[in-house]
């Protein structure tokens, strides 16, 4: 309607619009621009439940409307179209976007196509989201999907497919444009230097802090945890022979648990939407960090963010990839992926995270993101995953001594423990990848001999995968395997994680089984 283009952005929700509709609320609250605002789907809210419902007035976190109205270039089509886009964070109107869109694409030049990818989510349905689109229809060469809700996760991933540098000016313009949404995503986003890294980080739905992490969560012992069944999925850890059981069924809503562990200050990081979760050391140099979920995500993959300097993380490698801390790369501990009676039967005295009390989840194991799991569509732009797995097949990973693969998780289980050769940078080792009932484990040798049938046999008997005849030889533990004859094999860091994360940062992987 011609009464969008030029209404203010904080114009009240519309006229039907419930505003404590958590998910539509959502953008409609924080909207940049006025009339009904473009949602893609249910899906801009990471986890619903993780959202308290938002009214049309909620302003905490949002930057103050403009008090004036300025003279601008989008007064004027054919406007320059850096200008116009700078503009848009002034007026606020569709109208300023109409006129930025038509300008980028009238360029032909694609370092405008991240600045329109930014905006998608940002406008309303009609003129200003049709002259995004047609714009970047004509920069990529790509027609839009038929279904509108596709929009983002279409164009937002052939900004992963092409290294296109915004130039030097999206450096400014993107941290002010999501500090309309969160005044905290300006101060986060002014720290990265670099275009192309700024251009694949995308708003997860949520602020700063949106998903409420877990901070010194409360334990009980297995007496206590009368609520957990035998095959629920749990993250175990053991630090200095202190065990704990973390439940999917509480990681999954909460993401993060900011912990200490046998005298180790630890954070479980778990990204919900590329089915990983990885036990971080919080020691960096003289400082003990505390995380929690920056709001933001970059290939599908958790941002997150510490609480002492503000650098930001990604979840699945470690590496702080903007502010202060750059570059740092946090240590890892040994986690296994297991379900809870498998958990507590070879660990008999570990704890058990217990669900955090005056809390709105569930807490229903498999009731977090099941849509999401239910599925094969992806709900955020990635890199594109080629190869023999769907992008949300589930599989362990290595990365070690400069070789990379990836285990189908599934057939893992199926066919019980796989031994393979390996050659890294300082030599030869046998690996040995052995499931369990949620994931998997891998040991190594570092001697360069290959595994023998009797021994590998050892070990297969010895977790129950093989006939034991008088009884397995093999010993397997948390930290490793020795075998009858002396030999030994040591745990190995490994993760788990779908198909399509893992690629996104090891192009280079190997995988298993073959195809065929």
């Amino acid at each position: 309607p011609a009464s969008w283009l030029t209404a203010p952005w904080n114009e009240p929700v519309p006229t039907g619009v419930d505003p404590n509709v958590k998910v539509l609320s959502f953008t409609a609250a924080l909207a940049l621009f006025a009339g009904a605002t473009f949602v893609l789907g249910d899906h801009q809210v990471q986890d619903p439940a993780a959202a308290a419902p938002i009214s049309a007035t909620t302003t905490t976190t949002t930057a103050p409307p403009p008090t004036t109205t300025s003279s601008t270039p989008t007064d004027i089509f054919g406007a320059d179209p850096g200008e116009a886009a700078f503009a848009i964070l002034d007026e606020r109107s569709q109208l300023s976007v109409v006129v930025a869109a038509e300008a980028m694409g009238n360029s032909g030049d694609p370092r405008w196509i991240p600045w329109l990818v930014d905006l998608l989510p940002f406008v309303g349905p009609g003129d200003a989201l049709g002259q995004v689109v047609g714009a970047l229809a004509v920069l990529t060469g790509e027609d839009p999907p038929d279904d509108i809700d596709a929009l983002f996760l279409h164009y937002g991933s052939w900004v992963y497919r092409n290294d296109s540098e915004p130039g030097a000016d999206y450096l400014e313009w993107k941290p002010r444009l999501y500090g309309l949404i969160d005044t905290e995503f300006e101060r986060l986003l002014a720290q990265v230097d670099d275009g192309v890294t700024a251009s694949r980080l995308q708003w997860g739905g949520v602020v700063r802090g949106g998903i409420p992490e877990l901070n010194s969560p409360a334990t009980i012992d297995i007496a206590a945890a009368t609520h957990m069944t035998g095959d629920e999925l749990t993250f175990g850890a053991v630090i200095n022979g202190s065990a704990r059981a973390y439940p999917h069924r509480i990681l999954d809503h909460h993401e993060l648990a900011n912990d200490t562990l046998g005298g180790e200050p630890v954070a479980l990081a778990n990204c919900t939407l590329c089915r990983t979760g990885i036990l971080y050391s919080r020691r960096v140099g003289d400082r003990i960090l505390d995380f929690e979920s920056s709001g933001l995500l970059t290939n599908s993959n958790k941002v997150m963010v510490d609480r002492q300097t503000n650098s930001l993380w990604e979840q699945l490698t470690g590496i702080a990839i903007a502010g202060p801390l750059a570059g740092t790369e946090l240590d890892r501990f040994f986690m296994t992926v297991t379900t809870y009676g498998d958990w507590i039967a070879t660990h008999p005295g570990t704890d058990v995270v217990a669900i955090p009390e005056g809390n709105q989840y569930s807490y229903i194991p498999g009731d977090a993101y099941a849509e999401y799991y239910a599925g094969p569509e992806l709900w955020f732009p990635t890199f594109a995953a080629p190869g023999p797995f769907p992008p949300k097949e589930e599989v362990i990973t290595l990365d070690y001594d400069g070789v990379q693969f990836a285990f189908a998780v599934t057939r893992l289980g199926e066919r019980g423990p796989q031994k393979f050769r390996i050659s890294g940078t300082t030599g030869d080792h046998t690996i040995v990848v052995v499931p369990t009932s949620g994931g998997g484990q891998i040991f190594a040798t570092d001697d360069g001999a290959f595994l023998d049938d009797l021994e590998f046999f050892e070990i297969a008997a010895a977790l129950g995968h093989e006939d034991a005849g008088e009884g397995p030889v093999a010993v397997v533990s948390d930290t490793g395997i020795t075998l009858g004859n002396g030999r030994s094999l040591s745990r190995i860091q490994s993760g788990q994680s779908f198909w399509f994360a893992w690629y996104g940062n090891h192009p280079e992987t190997g995988w298993w089984p073959e195809a065929g």
